[in-house]
């Protein structure tokens, strides 16, 4: 509980508002562009939001949040690209569940179910993020500790 109160955590919601911000603002311009507000392009878009903001996030959560001292940028793009693609796979469930199957009460929308719907995932992806990046992507190595995650 501990961790949720550190400045590491506070910065790492920090960086989530400005994707959170960039996320709303690039799922919504593709809306925009399209006029398409449910079915399979709104999968579509929800995934490259993901795609473009999950390398944004990369940069911010390694050198600010994180404060990682990797060398090998490479390996920790993958792992980072990797847990964030498995927490967005339950986001893109979660949306294309609320969006295309459930649908906007009568009361609301279609555009704004959509936007309801990608901020339910919010509390999923910070939580599943930040424990990731934390002991998978860039957990602190003692000594003697190999770099290289090991993966079963």
């Amino acid at each position: 509980m501990k961790v949720f109160f550190s400045r590491k955590f506070l910065r790492y919601g920090l960086i989530g508002i400005l994707n959170f911000s960039l996320s709303i603002g690039i799922f919504n311009f593709f809306i925009w562009i399209s006029g398409i507000t449910r079915g399979t392009p709104i999968t579509v878009f929800s995934a490259i939001t993901f795609a473009i903001v999950v390398t944004h996030s990369f940069f911010w959560n390694k050198f600010h949040v994180f404060e990682s001292k990797e060398i090998s940028h490479r390996r920790e793009y993958i792992m980072f690209f990797l847990v964030s693609g498995t927490v967005a796979i339950v986001n893109v469930g979660i949306i294309s569940l609320l969006v295309n199957v459930i649908g906007a009460p009568l009361s609301i929308s279609e555009k704004l179910w959509a936007n309801i719907a990608l901020c339910i995932t919010i509390p999923v992806a910070v939580l599943g993020n930040f424990l990731g990046y934390s002991f998978i992507v860039f957990r602190e190595k003692g000594p003697g500790v190999p770099v290289e995650p090991t993966i079963s």
